[in-house]
């Protein structure tokens, strides 16, 4: 009797993790985003990695509305990540970006004009 209740408490632990583990979006990673590995992120590039991952169940990820009011739209996302404005995001600006509960990189550099 004892094996059968820690087995069933084992099983129930395993599944319980393992919803939990799948229920987490994967951290965001410049080079799984750099499709073409050119070492710069596009904006096709955003926009399709977030797609990806909202189609895959996984959210939107890092990048969202304070509040959590909705899924972030991606191309909101690239413009708050390209800070200099020049149509690409570099690897020390990823690094940079504004991340939820300020945890690394903070605001990143000024954009300039």
């Amino acid at each position: 009797m004892k094996h059968t209740v820690l087995f069933a408490a084992s099983a129930v632990t395993l599944l319980l993790g393992a919803r939990l583990a799948c229920a987490q979006p994967a951290p965001l990673s410049f080079d799984a985003i750099d499709k073409n590995k050119d070492g710069v992120l596009t904006k096709d590039e955003v926009v399709a990695f977030f797609e990806a991952r909202r189609a895959a169940g996984g959210g939107a990820g890092a990048g969202g509305p304070p509040g959590g009011g909705g899924p972030p739209d991606p191309a909101q996302i690239f413009a708050r990540w390209d800070t200099n404005g020049d149509g690409k995001v570099t690897k020390a600006e990823f690094d940079a970006r504004p991340r939820p509960g300020g945890a690394g990189g903070g605001q990143g550099p000024p954009r300039q004009q």
